[in-house]
């Protein structure tokens, strides 16, 4: 499709996200058959005019539009769900603030590909005109439902703990709960001016909590993205704790519960292997998906299996939330830490990671190349030199003309090896191709 990638349609405000695709995107929301559209965004300066663009083509289909203000990406899925309403989350994640983008879902679920083709093909074929003009409505009040749903989950702790907002959607309502949880909070990443968000702070830029975890001395530190839809962590030494490890630590709490179905957990193909061999030493069953949060959730309702994310920090508990939450997230696996008497560390210590080297190529034949037979060969030859106890993987960006080679072996010199050779290739084929 030409707008909608994996999760939405991103890109520049005012390039790519003009107000002709804005409006026209707005207007479309009436083909999905609900009678409203509830709309919520991260911190980003351009916020108000993409906002203010949909609202006016929806307006003119005749939809009434609610604006509930700056909520996590989660807050705006849950109350889609509960209102059975078209949802809109005006964030760009975890890039810097330049980008925005449209998260969609019907009545707080994703859309599928089948929605996704139908509104992107009525883009400009709609008419504005329309019997009923709609009425658009400030009610930030809403979000207290999703305040109310976070609350079932808190847990007192004696932890003293950090946490990252990133300058983003959470700077509110993180710091609200978890002062709820624990009187030795430490709190960073909530100012945000419009300009900031992702910017040295958040999940992207961990050395910031890590200082702030060591300075303070603080049991664990949590960093969301600049949606709050992921979790990662950092643990009382200073130390990175990945989503492969948190969900590492819940799969084996939520087996001794008795409620890890199927005994699985799916993961994407980037997760490292260390994570996989840990699992089947614990014998649990890993189904691995395509990247994408979209792949994870897909694997999880196939099987209806309990747990689902990537190394990234997105993880879905599908039996609290249909949807990955780094808030809540964060609680659930506090309260696990408080009732097993557990450190990050403990889950650290029983894994033992692969060397991940990785690299992303410039290749404009990039689709060509992964169809090609040399390439094919030389990764199955890797493979068998490695005995299989290694990970390859060459995918092609959605959205650039890249190329991104991944590496694990059980050696350094193994995967720093394979990697150069493999990106040798990609350039001589890139050159062959033109």
């Amino acid at each position: 499709m030409k707008y909608f990638g994996t999760d939405g349609i991103r890109g520049i405000p005012n390039e790519k996200l003009n107000l002709a695709l804005l409006t026209a995107l707005g207007s479309s929301l009436k083909l999905l058959g609900n009678s409203g559209v509830l709309i919520g965004c991260d911190t980003r300066i351009s916020k108000d005019m993409l906002f203010c663009g949909i609202t006016a083509g929806a307006l003119a289909a005749g939809l009434d539009v609610i604006h509930i203000g700056i909520v996590p990406t989660a807050a705006l899925i849950y109350l889609s769900y509960k209102k059975k309403m078209t949802g809109i989350m005006i964030t760009a994640s975890h890039n810097p603030y330049q980008d925005n983008g449209i998260k969609i879902v019907n009545q707080g679920y994703k859309l599928t590909e089948k929605e996704e083709a139908l509104l992107e093909n009525s883009f400009g074929n709609l008419p504005l005109k329309n019997e009923r003009i709609g009425q658009c409505f400030y009610d930030k009040s809403l979000v207290k439902e999703y305040h109310l749903f976070l609350s079932k989950h808190l847990c007192s702790s004696h932890k003293k703990i950090a946490i990252d907002c990133a300058n983003g959607a959470t700077y509110c309502v993180a710091p609200m709960l978890f002062s709820l949880i624990t009187n030795q909070l430490i709190i960073t990443g909530n100012e945000p001016d419009g300009y900031n968000i992702n910017e040295n702070v958040g999940s992207t830029h961990l050395e910031h909590l890590q200082k702030i975890v060591l300075r303070h001395q603080c049991d664990l530190g949590f960093a969301f993205d600049g949606d709050g839809d992921r979790l990662l962590c950092v643990d009382r030494k200073g130390n990175v704790v990945d989503g492969d490890v948190l969900i590492y630590g819940i799969s084996k709490y939520l087996k001794e519960k008795n409620e890890l179905h199927q005994n699985k957990v799916v993961l994407s193909i980037m997760s490292n292997l260390g994570i996989i061999h840990a699992f089947h030493h614990q014998n649990i069953d890993v189904v691995e998906t395509k990247v994408g949060d979209k792949y994870i959730y897909e694997a999880l309702t196939k099987e209806q299996l309990s747990i689902g994310g990537e190394s990234s920090g997105h993880i879905i508990l599908p039996n609290l939330l249909h949807t990955g939450d780094g808030i809540l997230t964060a609680m659930f696996l506090l309260k696990i830490l408080e009732e097993t008497n557990t450190e990050l560390e403990d889950w650290e210590n029983e894994i033992h990671l692969y060397p991940h080297k990785a690299m992303n190529v410039s290749a404009k034949h990039k689709r060509e190349i992964l169809d090609d037979k040399q390439l094919k060969e030389k990764i199955k030859a890797y493979q068998e030199e490695f005995l299989n106890d290694c990970k390859i993987i060459v995918r092609a960006s959605g959205t650039e003309d890249l190329l991104r080679v991944s590496v694990m072996a059980n050696q350094e010199e193994f995967a720093e090896a394979a990697l150069k050779d493999l990106v040798n290739l990609i350039f001589k084929l890139d050159k062959n191709y033109c």
